[in-house]
């Protein structure tokens, strides 16, 4: 689904970024960053994409994403309320420092944020009590915002109501030459993806042989190259069928797709829904 690396500019005055965001629509624009994200949707619906998770959101949805995991929430075209409104905040694990989670206290906190690197959505009371906090923390100034921050990640890590959104990937390796060569990739496949994608092509705009980039791509993204086309067009196709009348066919030939029969498994797939099924459970 469309990547793009996004930098998090750096606030002097703060060690980690807040944004109470209102507007008509969410940008609709697959990214990621280095930083850990926590973001609360107040008001707007839509679908959520994480990795390789495609799911609606509705206001009270409060997901964490680890560094370097693809997202996007995608806004419904009409929304009832008439806006869009979230709280997130992006956090570098750096601003603690190494030694910081080496102490036993914060071991549990790491591991919450290695586990985010799935995406995780959360659930139950903690969701509410999660959610107070994060509006706590908007207008808070100081030590506070970092106390809350602590609070809420020990939150998160100890009551455990979460559940994850995408199947494990592999990040660890990526550094800032991958980046740039991906994002190249990712570019490709965003600007074709409605037409015929050629191998060769992706392979030859990350500078390697077939092979090569076969095996590059699936030890980066711990999917093939082919996984991750058809999931990309099956996100476009998701958009299509929630936001557009189009039928079927129609969504299918746009996504890139040349064989409806095709088209419906890969998005079975993806989704573990049948197009039609997928538009109803939406309509619904």
């Amino acid at each position: 689904m469309l990547p793009n690396l996004e930098k998090v500019e750096a606030n002097i005055n703060h060690s980690f970024h807040i944004n109470h965001m209102k507007v008509d629509y969410f940008p609709s624009l697959r990214h990621f960053h280095q930083e850990v994200e926590i973001l609360l949707i107040i008001h707007g619906t839509g679908t959520r994409y994480v990795g390789d998770s495609v799911e609606a959101f509705a206001p009270g949805d409060l997901v964490m994403i680890g560094p370097n995991v693809s997202h996007e929430w995608c806004s419904d075209k009409n929304p009832s309320n008439g806006m869009s409104e979230a709280i997130y905040i992006l956090f570098n694990t750096e601003i603690m420092g190494s030694d910081f989670w080496n102490l036993p206290e914060s071991k549990i906190i790491l591991k919450i944020i290695q586990q985010s690197g799935r995406g995780i959505r959360l659930t139950g009371k903690t969701r509410d009590d999660v959610a107070f906090l994060m509006k706590r923390i908007d207008t808070s100034y100081g030590f506070t915002r970092i106390t809350l921050l602590m609070t809420i990640l020990e939150m998160i890590a100890f009551n455990g109501e979460y559940q994850y959104l995408a199947t494990p990937v592999v990040r660890n390796t990526i550094n800032e030459r991958d980046n740039a060569r991906l994002d190249k990739v990712y570019k490709y496949v965003l600007d074709n993806s409605h037409q015929e994608i050629s191998l060769l092509n992706a392979a030859s705009i990350a500078n390697l042989s077939k092979p090569a980039f076969c095996r590059y791509f699936k030890k980066r993204a711990n999917k093939t190259f082919v996984r991750f086309l058809n999931e990309v067009r099956v996100g476009q196709a998701c958009r299509m069928l929630v936001n557009e009348n189009k039928s079927i066919a129609d969504i299918c030939y746009t996504s890139g797709y040349n064989n409806i029969s095709y088209f419906i498994r890969q998005f079975r797939t993806v989704t573990g829904f049948t197009p039609l099924g997928y538009r109803k459970k939406f309509a619904d």
